[in-house]
């Protein structure tokens, strides 16, 4: 990787998003590797991989989480 690949996968590792309420099915696995995430139980996860972002996230409030480093591979 390149210093503008590494710059650029140094700022994507500090940006949380906010995937509250998200429908994801759609959503490719590889689409957004290495990313931390808010979620909520509104939020709905492609088949096969809500158990292990359950398992990778902690509650940082009342139904929202956090998971760090997404990586759905």
């Amino acid at each position: 990787m390149g210093e503008i690949g590494q710059s650029l996968a140094a700022v994507l590792a500090t940006v949380v998003l906010d995937l509250t309420a998200a429908d994801l099915t759609g959503l490719e696995p590889d689409r957004l590797p290495g990313i931390n995430a808010i979620w909520s139980s509104g939020t709905v996860w492609p088949s096969g991989i809500a158990d292990r972002i359950r398992t990778s996230s902690r509650e940082v409030g009342p139904g929202i989480f956090l998971v760090r480093h997404l990586d759905w591979a």
